[in-house]
């Protein structure tokens, strides 16, 4: 029998969002906790259970599951806590392991520790010592560091924007590592790091230049690579090694996995500019809403929890007002004082609240307006797109003329139509519907007749050069002119 233990910790954050995250912001799961909370999820986690179960020669060793929502920095304590609990229970499991699945982000960032993936994977390395394979499952945007590339054995990354594809990827690090413990593979990695940032709609792999590379990858794979990626880091993560980079591993074939890492490196550079995202001032988004037949879309990519920003940006409430919108418009907002004023007040109640801003004030000055408490809510809902139960804390629906906002106390990912469908409204029922998600749009409001990537602030704005990076490597595309890429690929092991 081969017994295979199982690690989680995921977060991803932004460096940008001033709100640290805290301990309480993870949901801990131990021992067979872990299995319960993905069984029915669309997990990585799911991914690799279902292929692990499905052998009867593996024994599957829920270990410990910490997994956050996007936000900012983890405090020091809290990463120090979730690191203590998480390598504790892995020493208690390590005796007699054969191998170690762990589902990772790969874009996390604490304070103090800007590689918490690395740290935590050295520290693996170190229990399980140097044979066990370790294999990871990565997000698409995470940061690969060279810290996790010598402790990891092999990784399995998201093939898909928007991430469509948790359980496949999941399943592909599970099929990985009992491949390694089945014939002894013996992985050979090259990476090649590319100065380049990306974001917008070219990234989405069902119509945008950055699929047709994924494609690639997916082919490779198919063709007897173990795995290959293209990574395109989380640019709102600022830490060292943020980068855009390319993977390729196989089996023992180094000089094949330096080709195509190259070869994929090189695709991606020469096709930069194009995902550089187009952004569209408020002011015209909003002028060809207030013309439009059919109901619009405004995507406010700059404030999306599932990136790592603050949710409370009242950006575009402040511009409907001001440019005098008269159509019906819906959107979220993070705004825990307002829901709790609202709740003391009671539905039916007339209140002047301070609207947005209340994470981020110096970005989202509050809003003073007059509100009807429409419904009162507990923020419990299941996610369309993971199929995870969220909590958002106490929440409130509130009217002010023709606009109505989804008041929530926390942050949770706003990726799919869920947080108005659990408040009994339906977005088809709107003229504009502010989604604050960079991809839910492909995905869960394509009925719109047309969706605006609007240019306002925010901890997650696709206008980079705007953000403020001051750890990552530079010159780094789009933030600096005449970046040069002189590639370079690296092995291993060397």
């Amino acid at each position: 029998m081969h017994q295979i233990l199982v690690l989680q910790c995921e977060q991803e954050i932004s460096s940008f969002n001033p709100v640290p995250t805290e301990y309480a912001s993870f949901d801990i799961a131990v021992g067979s906790a872990l299995i319960d909370a993905n069984r029915q999820a669309d997990t990585c986690v799911r991914g690799a259970l279902d292929e692990f179960e499905a052998r009867s020669d593996v024994t599957v060793v829920p270990v410990f599951g910490a997994k956050a929502p996007s936000g900012g920095l983890l405090r020091a304590d809290a990463f120090r806590r979730i690191a203590g609990e998480l390598l504790a229970a892995l020493r208690e499991h390590a005796k007699g392991a054969d191998g170690l699945y762990f589902a990772l982000h790969g874009a996390m960032g604490a304070e103090g520790e800007l590689d918490p993936e690395g740290h935590l994977l050295e520290a693996a390395r170190g229990i399980l010592g140097p044979d066990v394979p370790i294999v990871t499952s990565l997000d698409l945007h995470g940061i690969l560091t060279a810290r996790m590339l010598r402790n990891m054995t092999a990784t399995a990354v998201y093939h898909t924007y928007p991430h469509e594809d948790f359980i496949d990827t999941g399943a592909r690090a599970a099929r990985l590592l009992l491949h390694i413990i089945d014939t002894g593979a013996r992985p050979v990695t090259a990476r090649v790091k590319i100065p380049a940032l990306v974001r917008g709609p070219e990234l989405f792999t069902k119509s945008g230049c950055y699929g047709e590379i994924i494609r690639n990858a997916k082919r490779l794979e198919a063709n007897g690579t173990l795995a290959a990626a293209m990574l395109i880091g989380n640019p709102f993560t600022d830490v060292p090694e943020l980068c855009s980079q390319s993977l390729v591993i196989t089996d023992g074939d180094a000089d094949m996995a330096k080709r195509e890492a190259l070869a994929m490196a090189a695709d991606f550079w020469q096709q930069r500019e194009r995902m550089h995202a187009p952004l569209v001032s408020l002011g015209d988004a909003i002028e060809a809403a207030r013309k439009a037949v059919a109901p619009v879309t405004f995507t406010d990519a700059a404030d999306a929890p599932s990136s790592g920003a603050s949710g409370d940006s009242n950006a575009i409430l402040r511009g409907l007002l001001e440019h005098g919108y008269r159509g019906r418009a819906i959107m979220p907002i993070v705004d825990a004082p307002a829901v709790e004023r609202a709740h003391a007040a009671g539905v039916g109640a007339v209140l002047q609240l301070a609207i947005g801003g209340s994470l981020d004030p110096a970005r989202f000055p509050p809003l003073t307006m007059e509100v009807r408490v429409a419904m009162l809510g507990d923020g419990r809902w299941r996610h369309e797109v993971s199929g995870l139960l969220g909590d958002a804390g106490r929440t409130a629906v509130l009217e002010a003329g023709n606009t109505t906002l989804i008041a929530i106390s926390r942050s949770v990912h706003l990726a799919d139509r869920s947080v108005f469908l659990a408040h009994g409204r339906d977005p088809l029922d709107f003229d504009l519907i502010v989604i604050k998600s960079p991809g839910a749009y492909s995905r869960f409001f394509s009925f719109a007749g047309e969706n605006f990537v609007v240019d306002v602030p925010g901890a997650t704005t696709a206008n980079l050069p705007l953000l403020g990076h001051e750890i990552c490597a530079r010159p780094m595309f789009p933030l600096d002119p005449d970046v040069v890429f002189e590639p370079a690929v690296e092995v291993c092991p060397g």
